[in-house]
């Protein structure tokens, strides 16, 4: 993966990345408010030569003073200390518990030491420090080495009385809410790249370039929820989702350049994956260029182009294939889209027979002689076998995935299928493709939420074919 794939990741997943910032900063920040606040009170004392008269004695007891300083620091946590003050104040709790509430910082080259005492009730912590500092004081007297006249040779005096807190310093809530932004962000920024690395769904098309070498010959918009392939030909024509199957059509006939490419089979591996929509809006693109189109729903399990289209649904190629209409009496016209349609026809009992007849392959002969471009909406290849038997009457075959939906060894299940047949890939369509940046070449989607609604159109003679048929 290159710098910009894992940005586009972060970028896919912006929203899971600030969801989880946030919630890592509010987590955090209500846990610290259901911590106790925290007081401390902090007293100073300097350790002092007994005698000094002479400038001599004053160096040497400067010296003195400096190597026992440390000691004293270590002193004044020490049960020798604290023992004391837990008997006086009557607290419950043993030294060690004790010690672990108090901090004793001697600053470099000083004679200075600090002791600090942290709870969680501000008079307390000042009645414990100035306890410690007066019972060290008395600890050091006892420890301390005594001159000739029996007296000790430092003292400790209070330079720093323990004073009353005023503000508790712990918990630090902002501290907290950082930390928990910190690791909300990091969490989401690891699950967008893990996502990236180890997903197994298609989302653009390098996830596909990565799998095979079948080109991508187009990406085609999403569009909106509540609208149609119909609707967005028609209401979004200059669409990011309309202008995507310009391309497609442009981007067709440039992989066509050197070879006779008319009739177009669209398959898929699997349902749902929108190659209906594709090729009615292929068809569409290529009718808008001037060219005559007709597409062919050979989908016979589960047909579809004709209710995408509002057009008649139970004459079409099943009726060709038993002989009760001919190819221009199942030949409807979709006014609005400028194309042709041969619809399913009525769900046959056995579309595996039909689509190996030798009339299929006289349907799309006929086709082929009277429209510039043919589009064969075909069953998903790994579902049944129509689209392998399809794939010998086309030019070229096209592959739709869709994006978020295919996994990467669906799509590869598919091209190795497909290699059995004796028509070469032409590309892969990846449908659903999610834009969400403006731009100034492209119109917003039309702002109605209603579907587009048509009157149902019927050619003459599927009409007149279809009521001699239930008269009968």
């Amino acid at each position: 993966m290159t710098l910009q794939d894992y940005i586009d990741a972060l970028r896919r997943q912006w929203i899971v990345i600030v969801a989880l910032t946030v919630i890592g900063a509010g987590a955090a920040f209500g846990y610290s408010r259901t911590l106790p606040s925290e007081y401390s009170s902090t007293a100073a004392v300097m350790v002092i030569p007994q005698r000094g008269d002479s400038t001599n004695e004053l160096v040497q007891g400067s010296s003195y003073v400096q190597s026992l300083v440390q000691t004293y620091a270590v002193l004044a946590s020490s049960p020798l200390v604290l023992t004391p003050v837990i008997e006086d104040l009557g607290l419950e709790e043993t030294a060690t518990q004790l010690a672990n509430r108090v901090a004793v910082v001697n600053t470099l080259n000083t004679v200075v030491i600090e002791i600090s005492v942290t709870d969680t009730d501000k008079e307390r912590s000042q009645e414990t420090a100035a306890a410690i500092t007066d019972s060290l004081i008395d600890a050091v007297a006892d420890v301390s080495p005594s001159d000739a006249e029996g007296q000790p040779a430092v003292r400790l005096e209070t330079i720093a009385p323990a004073r009353m807190p005023q503000a508790p310093i712990a918990p630090n809530t902002r501290l907290f809410a950082m930390i928990g932004a910190a690791i909300g962000f990091g969490l989401s920024v690891a699950y967008a790249l893990f996502r990236r690395v180890l997903g197994t769904r298609l989302t653009d098309s390098a996830d596909i370039t990565a799998i095979t070498d079948a080109p991508v010959i187009g990406e085609i918009v999403a569009w909106r929820r509540n609208y149609t392939i119909l609707s967005t030909m028609l209401r979004s024509k200059d669409s990011r989702s309309a202008e995507s199957f310009r391309a497609l059509a442009a981007n067709l006939k440039y992989v066509a350049v050197d070879r006779d490419l008319r009739v177009v089979m669209m398959t898929s591996s699997a349902p749902h994956e929108g190659k209906s929509s594709v090729s009615i809006g292929l068809a569409a693109a290529l009718a808008e260029s001037g060219h005559k189109v007709v597409v062919i729903d050979a989908d016979l399990r589960r047909s579809s182009v004709a209710n995408a289209l509002q057009l008649e649904g139970s004459v079409g190629v099943t009726s060709i294939l038993v002989g009760d209409v001919t190819f221009e009496e199942a030949v409807q016209r979709s006014e609005s889209m400028k194309i042709d349609v041969v619809a399913g026809g009525a769900t046959a009992p056995n579309p595996g027979q039909l689509i190996t007849s030798h009339r299929l392959r006289d349907l799309v002969d006929e086709a082929r002689d009277k429209y510039e471009y043919v589009i064969i909406d075909s069953a998903p290849a790994l579902v049944v076998s129509d689209a392998l038997w399809l794939a010998d009457l086309a030019d070229g075959v096209l592959v739709v995935a869709r994006s978020g939906r295919t996994r990467r060894k669906q799509i590869s299940a598919v091209l190795a299928t497909l290699k059995s047949t004796r028509k070469d890939v032409v590309g892969i369509v990846l449908n659903a493709v999610k834009r969400n940046e403006s731009s100034p070449y492209y119109a917003p989607d039309a702002p109605s939420r209603r579907r587009l609604r048509a009157p149902k159109q019927k050619s003459t003679r599927a009409q007149a074919k279809a009521g001699s048929a239930s008269d009968e």
